[in-house]
């Protein structure tokens, strides 16, 4: 066959018919543009995409719109938690306590009071917890525990109440904006009934005198779904044992000897038996057993770490509880969460506040004044309630907290005034002359000179005079928490407490020592995994 030759591109050569064609000018290719640089003496064209690279653009548009509905689905399911969450207002008293200092990190323990409500409001309820009649009763709450949360974290309590402890139930206001008067010498469950959770609260805070910062309810089917979403919780009884119906009570609970995983209905039939275990105070420690096995459940068994569960939890959860006004988001209860999280289980102390006989009523008890006490002290001045956390560094005393430098201040201008809140004679008085002896010239019995009772000295003064203050706590050697800065404003103005009765310097007092309680007061702790309810058969009523 004859050859031809055959042009040369621009600046080419002609080629030899053995060689291969040049390529074509990408212009005479059908559907392809020509990317000839100007002044380029060479044709070019983009190379065709390899198989990877054509598939890029739709995986990344398509990764960028899961993305995008992961995240509006995320958010969505939070406002769906977040709607799930029922509140109502903190305190409906007018009952305050005393908070505890911040330690050298600025850290503040935590008090959370815990209330479990027996409500018949809905269908479940009553299918749940029996009383058919009792859709509109009153709700009581038959379980109350407070929670101390040590401010370090390394530590907490959990203090529960026998339901038929009698107590002062303060005054209290619903957020209706309805009255409730106050109430003396009465069953402390029946302040549920008294406006709302707000009003145990306050009668929480009148008892221990302690600032309480949260509130959590959570009724029967709230125990029902919270045991289902942890998958079941464990308990043991030293025999066979079983609650049997009868007319006066009785839960069906039946259970065998030793260990039990109890289902969701079985975990709430354990928290409300009574019968079976004796009485209602062994039914708080039957409680308390229970909730150390949960808190081993949520810290042992990965529950909080698991997606799944933990999605179960905070549904159930949302769903279940009742908070107050300072925990009404998922985030706040999440960030709550995460901070009792931190503390070991080896130092979660259980125990039931001491009690005595009620002498007006056997079916009753009152607290053990003295030794409730020296706990309330405990928890303010946030000393663990155990013996193993190993040494610390001891607390300062009281009077160590007072300030340790004050400004100059010309003690014969303060116009302090002394008023007297204890039920000794007189007292003011003598306080203002040792004052008028120590140089403040000015200090004077206040008008009227006895103030209304209180258990603790206060120094009250408006922010211009904190200096003039300072001056009179650390003459008199009172503790920094005895200031109190008035929004009213004016000169200080010292009220006595019966924390001091008598002495012209204020009292040092010594600070308790970790896991000092009193001899009345029976410790668990949620490592315990050895704990066994006593069943007390009544002959073979209430085993099998």
């Amino acid at each position: 066959m004859a050859t031809h030759d055959r042009p040369a591109p621009a600046g080419g050569t002609p080629t030899d018919s053995g060689a291969a064609p040049p390529a074509q000018d990408a212009a005479a290719i059908p559907g392809q543009r020509s990317h000839r640089a100007a002044g380029s003496s060479r044709s070019s064209r983009r190379k065709p995409k390899s198989g990877i690279k054509r598939y890029l653009k739709p995986i990344s548009i398509g990764a960028g719109a899961c993305v995008l509905l992961t995240a509006v689905s995320g958010w969505l399911y939070y406002e769906h938690l977040n709607s799930n969450i029922e509140t109502s207002k903190k305190n409906l008293s007018d009952a305050k306590g005393k908070r505890t200092a911040p330690n050298a990190f600025g850290q503040v323990p935590l008090n959370i009071l815990l209330l479990g409500s027996d409500s018949r409001a809905t269908e479940r309820a009553r299918k749940l917890g029996g009383g058919k009649n009792l859709k509109d009763s009153p709700p009581l709450a038959d379980v109350q525990m407070l929670l101390h949360v040590s401010a370090d974290r390394s530590n907490a309590s959990l203090i529960s109440i026998p339901r038929d402890t009698m107590v002062d139930i303060p005054e209290c206001r619903d957020e209706s904006g309805k009255d409730y008067p106050a109430i003396p010498y009465r069953r402390i469950n029946e302040s549920l009934a008294h406006g709302g959770p707000g009003c145990t609260l306050g009668t929480w805070t009148e008892v221990t005198k302690l600032d309480i910062d949260h509130f959590m309810v959570i009724d029967f089917g709230g125990v029902v779904d919270m045991a289902q979403a942890v998958g079941g919780v464990t308990v043991c009884v030293n025999m066979n044992m079983y609650d049997r119906k009868t007319k006066i009570g009785g839960t069906g609970l039946k259970l065998p000897k030793g260990e039990s995983k109890l289902n969701a209905e079985q975990s709430l039939l354990w928290l409300r038996t009574r019968d079976a275990w004796g009485s209602d105070l062994n039914r708080t420690k039957a409680q308390r057993m229970y909730l150390n096995s949960l808190i081993r459940k949520l810290k042992d068994e990965g529950t909080l770490t698991n997606p799944g569960r933990l999605m179960d939890l905070a549904e159930a959860a949302t769903n279940a509880l009742k908070v107050d006004d300072g925990l009404n988001t998922v985030k706040k209860l999440y960030d709550l969460g995460t901070e009792l999280r931190k503390v070991p289980a080896n130092r979660i102390t259980t125990l039931t506040v001491p009690f005595l006989q009620d002498p007006q009523n056997k079916n009753t008890v009152v607290i053990n004044k003295p030794d409730a006490d020296k706990i309330w002290q405990m928890l303010l001045a946030d000393v663990p309630l155990d013996k193993n956390g190993g040494k610390k560094k001891a607390a300062p005393s009281a009077s160590a907290t007072a300030p340790a430098s004050t400004p100059a201040v010309d003690r014969s201008t303060v116009a302090v005034t002394v008023r007297n809140g204890t039920t000794v004679q007189k007292r003011a008085a003598t306080l203002a002359t040792e004052l008028v002896g120590l140089g403040f010239t000015q200090a004077a019995v206040g008008t009227p000179g006895n103030a209304d009772a209180q258990s603790e000295t206060t120094l009250t003064f408006g922010a211009s005079h904190q200096a003039e203050a300072q001056a009179v706590a650390a003459a008199l050697k009172l503790p920094a928490s005895a200031l109190k800065e008035s929004p009213s404003g004016g000169a200080p103005a010292l009220v006595i407490g019966d924390d001091w009765t008598d002495g012209s310097t204020f009292p040092v007092r010594e600070t308790p020592k970790a896991g000092d309680l009193p001899s009345s007061v029976e410790v668990k702790h949620a490592s315990d995994k050895s704990d066994c309810m006593q069943v007390v058969p009544q002959g073979t009523t209430y085993t099998w």
